[in-house]
């Protein structure tokens, strides 16, 4: 888990909203009077996807009496801005740094950061001498799978009546697209189809099995159009087929694909979704072929990782290499346990699993007072 998710699920997003003017550039007023100093640097504020982080942690901020502050700084998108931020961030001596880094290349950062013995949070992408805060792909493959499988054996599909797609993101790195390659490994069993070490699904490979095929939507909803388009042939007619990619941009193109060419009937088809966003959470509640939908809270992964920088400035150790930021994979039953009926807006956030158990040593995450059994 030490590479890029936003290159899967959260790039499309980055590349919609690219004409917009960022918003601030290497510092900022503080957030709030505080006791607890945070300076964070975000990946764009350019971006609506990665700017909510910055706005809603501002928002709680203000709204409760947190005793933290947070000067925000904009990484731009921009690997040199990343590195002169970090020296910023750096000189404003707080009690903790937050990094969201723009490129894997973090060793620079790494080095500003260690020497000077600040602690620090990386988020989505590791630092070097940094705590590391990430989603866990592979479990959004693997629980979105049970969810889709069980409803697909329900309805007696099987190696000789089912076709899998799963579409991927090869220039995102296998850690992205772990989800795919663990959703075709934990749903071929429940069915009978053939299985496939995930280790052994390459991004060339487009025929993962005479059950599965791979292919290639770059995240992004043309490209998955295109891409289902042309390999819909390799499909027998009296199949049924479940889809699952790295993002929700990813799955709606292939959709498209699949409804053009009259296969994708109630009865015939069955999906799963990742990212949590409007398309996914409304096709979940309307949608009766979309089933699951993983969903990682981008919108407060900010609380996430003050809730971090505290807990290691009191000297918590992660038990982790990686410190899970909140996930869980909704079915139709489960949606409105985390967001508002008939709204994306959230209601609460999963509860704190072993790997950030931790976080509650900060603070932070009991004053907000959103987390499921945390008080």
């Amino acid at each position: 888990m030490r590479k890029s998710t936003h290159l899967g699920v959260l790039a499309t997003a980055l590349m919609l909203v690219t004409g917009l003017a960022a918003c601030g550039s290497s510092g900022g007023k503080s957030s709030a009077a505080g006791d607890f100093t945070i300076s964070a640097a975000n990946y764009t504020e350019a971006a609506a996807l990665f700017r909510v982080i910055h706005t809603n942690l501002d928002d709680v901020i203000k709204a409760k009496d947190t005793g933290v502050a947070v000067k925000w700084y904009d990484n731009a998108g921009d690997p040199a801005k990343m590195t002169q931020n970090a020296r910023l961030m750096v000189q404003d001596k707080p009690d903790a740094i937050v990094m969201y880094p723009v490129s894997n290349t973090t060793q620079g950062i790494g080095k500003i950061i260690g020497d000077s013995k600040i602690p620090c949070v990386s988020v989505n992408l590791a630092t070097p001498n940094c705590a590391f805060l990430n989603i866990d792909n592979r479990a959004l493959g693997i629980d979105s799978a049970k969810i889709v499988g069980a409803e697909a054996k329900k309805r007696g599909w099987n190696a000789s009546n089912t076709t899998v797609l799963i579409g991927q993101n090869a220039a995102s790195g296998e850690q992205v697209n772990d989800c795919v390659r663990y959703f075709h490994s934990t749903i071929a069993p429940i069915l009978g189809l053939p299985t496939v070490e995930p280790t052994s699904i390459t991004p060339n490979m487009t025929k993962v099995s005479a059950n599965a095929i791979q292919f290639d939507g770059g995240s992004q909803l043309q490209p998955s159009f295109k891409a289902v388009k042309n390999l819909l042939p390799s499909i027998p007619k009296n199949h049924n087929i479940i889809l699952y990619t790295v993002n929700n941009d990813s799955t709606v193109g292939a959709l498209r694909a699949l409804q053009d060419a009259g296969r994708a009937g109630n009865d015939t088809l069955l999906m799963a979704g990742l990212g949590g966003d409007e398309q996914g959470i409304k096709a979940l509640r309307e949608d009766p072929r979309w089933v699951a939908e993983g969903d990682i809270f981008v919108s407060w992964w900010g609380q996430y990782a003050v809730a971090m920088a505290q807990a290691l400035a009191k000297g918590a150790k992660p038990p982790a290499e990686v410190t899970l930021l909140p996930q869980v994979v909704l079915d139709k039953n489960t949606v409105d346990t985390y967001h508002q009926p008939g709204s994306v807006d959230v209601k609460q956030l999963p509860p704190l699993v072993e790997s950030n158990d931790y976080l509650k040593q900060g603070g932070f995450l009991q004053v907000v007072g959103n987390i499921e059994g945390l008080k």
